[in-house]
């Protein structure tokens, strides 16, 4: 039995699943991972007032009083000892460089007059000119990281200016196993092969560990009993296939055997047969075995599923502005994929098990049965996580 959306989201809100924990790692081995802390700033960046350009610091009232400045030093990003201004005074400074106290503005080198020992601008001058602040660009105890995030690249250079050198990372096991008599594991030659697998393992290794457990035939036995050693072992479980109405349909009637069926699926098509269980506070997602279907399943239920269990939104949405007209022709809601730049979205082929159409995508949404959206109207999207 189908049950709306809107139902199927609620049930997930209001079930408790099994908390994951975390690990503690270094940040150089975090990046791709999901960020199980929200990480703040331990220290001001900069930490003392800096020039933005090469040029003389010193203070506008002093220049404005006199029209021109003594040079009294010259300083540089590794000085230590920083002067206090006198009255009268400007310092040459490198871009970098601490610069003195009292000081609160920077003239560029471009726009100064250097005759001896004294200096002029003609340029503008006024407080707080060509000065990088302490903590202008980071504050101390502001946060610089959020929890459920994917660490990336860009990320590591916060950190290590930071000094943080350990973060704790997601600590999820995931296991992945396929049903059908017709396939055959993904690394495996003949017939055809595990195609969906693949792409799951290899985001669910951003939550922490995602183990393979191959293809499992379309025998209730064997199904029964590969879920009961997968509630042992793992805090996640994806089942891949029998989750439709068929004689050799397992997955949804062993589930409603040795635990709970939250849910056989939703009234939406290209998801309708996605069904959510529970083996204690262990989720079992059972995803159909076309393609398109099972991401965009895992997506909208698998992944709210890991929000409840990492306490933290993982789900990415965003309204898009359509760049062509979608007629939705169907008797039913429906996912369909989107390829997004900037603020548009290009609707893609409409199907369950379109491998080109989802290489291209990097969303999907759910529009509305029986309705003509019109080029330039706004969407909602899910974001797909890579």
């Amino acid at each position: 039995m189908l049950v709306h959306l809107d139902e199927a989201r609620k049930i997930i809100d209001n079930t408790d699943f099994r908390k994951v924990s975390k690990r503690k790692t270094s940040i150089y081995d975090a990046v791709g991972k999901v960020i199980g802390e929200d990480i703040y700033a331990v220290k001001n960046i900069p930490e003392t007032n800096l020039s933005a350009m090469d040029g003389f610091a010193f203070k506008v009232s002093d220049y404005k009083k006199y029209g021109e400045l003594k040079i009294a030093g010259t300083l540089y990003p590794s000085s230590e000892n920083i002067p206090e201004l006198k009255e009268g005074e400007a310092y040459y400074v490198t871009t970098g460089s601490p610069i003195p106290k009292g000081a609160n503005a920077v003239a560029r080198i471009e726009a100064s007059k250097v005759t001896g020992e004294k200096v002029k601008f003609v340029e503008d001058v006024f407080e707080g000119k060509d000065i990088k602040f302490i903590g202008e660009d980071i504050s101390e105890g502001s946060k610089i990281i959020e929890k459920g995030e994917i660490l990336t690249p860009y990320h590591l250079g916060i950190l290590t200016i930071q000094g943080i050198r350990e973060i704790n990372v997601v600590d999820m096991k995931s296991c992945v196993a396929a049903s059908g008599d017709e396939i055959v594991p993904y690394y495996q030659e003949g017939k055809i092969p595990d195609s969906i697998s693949p792409i799951l393992l290899n985001i669910l290794s951003k939550f922490g560990k995602a183990k393979y457990y191959g293809v499992i035939k379309d025998n209730k036995e064997e199904i029964t009993e590969t879920v009961k050693k997968l509630s042992e072992e793992c805090d996640y479980i994806v089942l891949i296939g029998g989750s439709s109405m068929g004689d050799k349909d397992y997955s949804k009637k062993v589930i409603r055997e040795i635990g709970t069926l939250l849910f056989e699926g939703v009234s939406v098509n290209i998801i309708k047969r996605g069904g959510l269980g529970v083996i204690g506070d262990i989720p079992v997602i059972n995803l159909p075995g076309q393609v398109v279907s099972a991401i965009t399943v895992f997506h909208e239920h698998g992944l709210h599923v890991i929000s409840r269990m990492v306490g933290k939104e993982i789900r990415k949405f965003s309204a898009y502005i359509l760049d062509q007209e979608v007629n939705v022709k169907h008797k039913m809601d429906s996912v369909f994929l989107f390829r997004t730049e900037g603020i548009y979205a290009r609707p893609l082929r409409w199907g369950t098990g379109l491998y080109s159409e989802l290489a291209k995508a990097n969303a999907f949404g759910i529009l509305a049965r029986d309705k003509t959206y019109k080029r330039g109207e706004l969407v909602e999207l899910q974001q797909l996580i890579f």
